[in-house]
Formats: structure tokens, C-alpha cells, sequence
């Protein structure tokens, strides 16, 4: 992919995430260092991009007017505030990974011709385990798609879904991190209740979602159902836990909090 702009990527908002996707692109060596850009209202976000070694804007009209790829990272409150401010340097192309943020609405205040990219990574990315779901408006060239295809891929896993399912998405992978946080946190609060060692508990917890997650990996196609069964044996322990998570409808649980999730994610949508 060639261009003619210094910079290759161009963060407007760096907090969480916004940093999670730069710090992910030069631990993989996708983008140097010194082809990021970052403009942030907040010093502090600020301070660390220079401590990473990012290139620092004065504006978000000049990331704009220097970067290939626009990066829109800030809360969806905000976006309507940068979109403006960004118009008039006619941005190539914009990656955004506003929740809600639609690609009729961003050709609306940038032109139709400007070129659009929609991601919902989460926060794994910056240690190269991120999963991110990706739409792109009809006029994107492949050769910008397949470059920001890429470089989420070289930080974990990337799917193109269609843009209407970019909603529904949020509750199979970019909010779910913060399920398995909870979940564990429960477990931990629960064994620490019983008595075991905060540090033991957690190291051997930790472990165990990690190792879990592995498996999980190595065997793709293997029935899920398969993978219960194994620990879950019939006349042991897990199966009597297991039962207690069908018998209070755990499931139940699991999708009235997506729905919530999704609703949210569908309010904030323009």
C-alpha cells in the first residue's frame, strides 16, 4: 500500500484501547514506531504516547492532514467533535473503533469518497491475543482493507462480518474480556471466603482460564459439549457445579446481559 503521508497510522484518542492497537502494531514490527501518530486531549495519554515513542500532533486536523490511515478512538460521545475537526483535511481513510459510529454517518460529515474501516477490537491486542470483527464502506480499496485486515491479525484474530452485525458483535468478544474478569474475580472472592490463599487462589485460577482458553484453541472444531464432559465426568464434582449454573439458569443470565450490552451499543449508534 503506498502513500505520500509521513505517517502510516494516525491515533486520534489514545486512552485504552486507542493505545492497546498502537503498542499491539510495533510489538509485531507491522508499523514502526515512527510511522504512528498520536494527537489526545488528556497530557497524561500524551506523556506515555511519547514514552512509546510515537510521533505527537498538535491536533486532530493534523493527524488527518499527515497520516494514511485515520484512527478514531475516542468515546462515542466525542466522535461527532472529531469528525468536524477533521473534515476539512479530507481524510484518505478512517478506521474507526467508535461503538455505534456507522459508515453512513462518518461519509456524511467526511464525504462520501472517503474511505471507511470499522473495527470492534478489545483489549488483548496489546499482547498480541486480541480478537477484532471488521466492516469496511463499498468504496474501500482492498489494499487499504487487507493492510488493517492484517495488522489485526498480527495481533491475534480478525473476521469481517457484515456492518449490521456490528452491534450484536460487542457481546461475543469486545466486551467479554470484562465477563471473564468478573467471572474469575467472583471464584477468587469465593475461595478467599473459604479460607485459601488470595495468591495461591489467583495463580492457580489464572492459570487454569489461560490453560482452558488453550485447549480451546488447539481444537477448534471439537464439540464444546465434548470439552464439559471431560471435567464435568458423571458421579463427580464439576457435574454437581455444572448442574448448579443450569438449575439458575446461567444461560439465561448470559443473555440478558448481552441484550443490555447490545441495547447500549444500539443507543449510542448514529
Amino acid at each position: 500500500m503506498r502513500t505520500t503521508k509521513p505517517y502510516m497510522l494516525g491515533f486520534i484518542g489514545c486512552g485504552h484501547m486507542g493505545m492497546a492497537i498502537a503498542r499491539g502494531c510495533a510489538a509485531s514490527d507491522y508499523i514502526e514506531r515512527f510511522r504512528i501518530l498520536v494527537y489526545d486531549h488528556h497530557q497524561e495519554n500524551m506523556k506515555t504516547a511519547k514514552e512509546e515513542r510515537f510521533g505527537l500532533a498538535a491536533s486532530e486536523k493534523e493527524v488527518a492532514e499527515k497520516s494514511h490511515i485515520v484512527v478514531l478512538a475516542m468515546t462515542p460521545a466525542k466522535a461527532d467533535a472529531a469528525l468536524n475537526a477533521i473534515k476539512d483535511a479530507h481524510p484518505e481513510c478512517v478506521l474507526s473503533i467508535v461503538t455505534g459510529l456507522s459508515i453512513a454517518h462518518m461519509q456524511e460529515v467526511l464525504g462520501e469518497d472517503t474511505m471507511i474501516i470499522r473495527a470492534m477490537p478489545n483489549t488483548p491486542l496489546q499482547i498480541q491475543s486480541g480478537a477484532t470483527a471488521l466492516c469496511m464502506s463499498s468504496n474501500c480499496k482492498a489494499d487499504e482493507y487487507d493492510f488493517v485486515f492484517q495488522m489485526f491479525e498480527e495481533m491475534g484474530t480478525a473476521r469481517t462480518i457484515p456492518e449490521d452485525k456490528m452491534n450484536d458483535i460487542v457481546a461475543v468478544h469486545g466486551s467479554v474480556p470484562a465477563y471473564i474478569y468478573y467471572f474469575v474475580q467472583c471464584i477468587l472472592e469465593d475461595a478467599v471466603s473459604r479460607g485459601i490463599d488470595e495468591e495461591s487462589a489467583r495463580a492457580l485460577l489464572v492459570q487454569t482460564v489461560v490453560g482452558s482458553g488453550e485447549l480451546l484453541q488447539r481444537d477448534k472444531n471439537k464439540p464444546l459439549s465434548d470439552f464439559i464432559d471431560e471435567v464435568a465426568t458423571k458421579g463427580g464434582t464439576t457435574i454437581e457445579a455444572v448442574n448448579a449454573f443450569k438449575e439458575k439458569n446461567l444461560a439465561d443470565v448470559i443473555h440478558e446481559a448481552n441484550e443490555r450490552c447490545i441495547k447500549k451499543a444500539e443507543e449510542l449508534s448514529h
